[in-house]
């Protein structure tokens, strides 16, 4: 409270200062005219605002204030060491430590209860409360999707005002738009700005993950934290995104006019599984694809579609008889514009479809039919095979890479190194773009690595947050590079 008053108090003494300075100046204040608008500019002007509010009035009703009690778990130790010492907290001061609590938003999408915001602001949660407008509460139950960042709250609640879902497909840089939300606490907060741009890809790393987003609107409406989880609002009061993340200056967390909002289009596929299914499935082929390029176009004579730079052995897309190189053009009859259309298509098929993939090879136009697999992600055994695993292997996994021996034909032209060659980098990893298939890892903070097994008990030493040098080799065009990866460990 103290902190309040102070900024209340030097409110009150620069408002006397303004009032000091005006009766001093009131000559100059009395020059002050106002702008000289013709009567159609100030009709527009009014019609514009008048315009605006009302997307303020029609969509912030059905905007939610989220607050989450996290259990305390096995961070919360009785025995916390610092550096000089330790605190033990005996049994009965634990019990009465308050958990810790999380904010975000939220936005009804239908008056039967539904409620959608991130999976990043509910995450394990035991308890969410949801405040609507007229400040009325109500206890809520959550289903999630993690590796969409997407979360389903359901309240006992009829009659509720929900919010217009828009076509994000629609979505071009320029367009005006609204973030609204709770950022900081500040529940009804509305902001403005407009479409940056779209189809941005941004690995992001969370408190509990670190996610892949392949297909982001970014936007320069003010977003700050708690704004997750509500809506982005385009100028016709339609949802056409809810806000995820931002870029921010890492000492005052707050906005530089750089947020990130997941399309509503990937948000209905995924909330549909949800509601009629009670999980988020994705379906599998198991291949890498880009966009088609530019060097390619003119061979394959314009047609669009996605390349396959590799496929995965005994996934769905080798038995199809997929093969590196190929392009698919359509799923199902449906022509592929581009990468992120064609994972949204194997995504949305769910896992257990049959898809009929059209496939230009080598000039000639074939189908292959697939059964898709579920996406390893999404598998309900995924938790209990990871947490098998032993600590050190948790880190590889969390780093989305896998390894092995390196081949004898490229060690022999290497000269016999010592080292753990990189058989894959996950498109998700926080080292894709800077770690490549076939890059060797001989170092990890100045220590050499020679086995798999001294790679992953040196990463598994390293805590979550703490810096990692990799010192590789790569071979490139017949020249060999040595080269350094800095980054912290997810």
């Amino acid at each position: 409270m103290k902190r309040w008053h102070l900024v209340l108090g030097l409110g009150i003494a620069i408002g006397a200062l303004g009032m000091y300075v005006a009766v001093r100046s009131g000559a100059v204040a009395q020059e002050r005219v106002a702008v000289a608008f013709t009567p159609q500019e100030r009709a527009t002007l009014t019609s514009l605002e008048s315009a605006l509010v009302r997307v303020a009035e029609t969509v912030q009703p059905t905007v939610v204030h989220i607050r989450v009690a996290h259990p305390r778990g096995e961070r919360d130790r009785r025995e916390f060491e610092f550096p000089g010492g330790r605190i033990v907290i005996p049994p009965n001061i634990e019990e009465r430590m308050p958990r810790v609590f999380g904010q975000g938003s939220g936005v009804i999408i239908r008056s039967d209860g539904y409620i959608v915001t991130n999976d990043h602001v509910v995450g394990n949660a035991k308890e969410v409360e949801v405040t609507f407008h007229d400040g009325t509460k109500a206890k809520g139950e959550v289903l999630r999707a993690p590796s969409a960042d997407i979360a389903l709250i359901k309240v006992n609640r009829t009659n509720l005002p929900a919010a217009t879902l828009g076509d994000s497909s629609t979505v071009k840089p320029g367009q005006l738009v609204f973030a609204i939300g709770s950022p900081f606490g500040l529940e009804n907060t509305i902001t403005m700005g407009i479409v940056s741009a779209i189809g941005r890809r941004e690995t992001i790393a969370g408190s509990d993950r670190v996610r892949f987003y392949p297909d982001l609107i970014q936007t320069d409406a003010a977003i700050n934290s708690g704004n997750s989880g509500g809506p982005l609002v385009n100028s016709r009061g339609e949802v056409i995104g809810i806000n995820t993340a931002i870029v921010s200056n890492m000492w005052t967390g707050g906005n530089v006019g750089i947020g990130f909002a997941i399309p509503i289009n990937r948000v209905k596929s995924v909330v549909k599984q949800l509601i009629e299914k009670g999980a988020y499935r994705r379906g599998y082929l198991g291949v890498e694809p880009s966009d088609i390029p530019a060097d390619m176009r003119e061979e394959l004579k314009g047609a669009q579609g996605v390349l396959i730079r590799s496929v995965e052995e005994g996934t769905p897309a080798a038995r199809a008889g997929l093969e590196p190189g190929d392009v698919v053009t359509e799923v199902d009859g449906t022509p592929v514009r581009n990468e992120n259309h064609f994972r949204e298509l194997i995504a949305d098929k769910g896992p257990n479809a049959k898809v009929r993939l059209k496939v230009l090879r080598n000039g000639q136009t074939l189908t292959l039919e697939a059964t898709l697999g579920t996406h390893p992600e999404d598998a309900p055994e995924a938790p209990e095979r990871r947490a098998e695993l032993p600590a050190e292997k948790h880190a590889l996994e969390r780093l989305g890479v896998e390894v092995g021996e390196i081949p004898t034909t490229l060690n022999r032209e290497l000269g016999n190194v010592q080292g753990v060659y990189v058989r894959r980098v996950r498109a998700d990893s926080p080292l894709a773009g800077e770690l490549n298939e076939g890059d060797i890892i001989v170092e990890v903070n100045r220590t050499p690595v020679r086995t798999i097994t001294e790679l992953e008990q040196a990463l598994g030493k390293i805590a979550s947050g703490r810096p990692v040098q990799l010192q590789i080799i790569r071979r490139e065009q017949d020249r060999t590079f040595r080269r350094l990866i800095m980054f912290r460990m997810p």
